[in-house]
């Protein structure tokens, strides 16, 4: 006589539970809230004015996201930390910046921003701004 083959009880107690509905309305699937869609494009001199003068007036970062469609509250607090905080020099920093770009040249912004102290796209900034 042919038998048929006995589940063994992890597998039965997983096919139970694939079976049985869900009747816990905390287990109903809700959509999540929409996020943004991921940029890696880079920042426009009016996106970091803008930026700057929102950080200026006070907004919070929930705020100043929201007029910047495209980038999250993450990706704006960020940019400002990493590329733009530190994009205030002193007379002093500003004289080595200076010096700097003397000895290493426009394009070598990463060194130039070493030797300074401060990022490298802030180097760049301030000496396009000011320079």
């Amino acid at each position: 006589p042919a038998t048929t083959p006995v589940p063994a009880p992890s597998q039965a107690a997983a096919a139970t539970a694939q079976a049985a509905p869900a009747d816990d309305a905390s287990s109903t699937p809700t959509a999540p809230p929409a996020k943004k869609s991921r940029t890696n494009t880079p920042w426009t001199p009016a996106e970091e004015h803008r930026l700057k003068l929102m950080r200026d007036q006070g907004n919070s970062w929930a705020e100043i996201a929201k007029t910047f469609p495209t980038r999250t509250e993450g990706s704006v607090k960020k940019h400002w930390y990493k590329d733009m905080h530190y994009a205030e020099f002193a007379e002093d920093e500003s004289q080595a910046l200076l010096n700097a770009i003397k000895e290493y040249e426009n394009n070598k912004w990463k060194t130039i921003g070493q030797k300074v102290g401060k990022p490298a796209k802030a180097c760049e900034q301030y000496a396009k701004e000011h320079f």
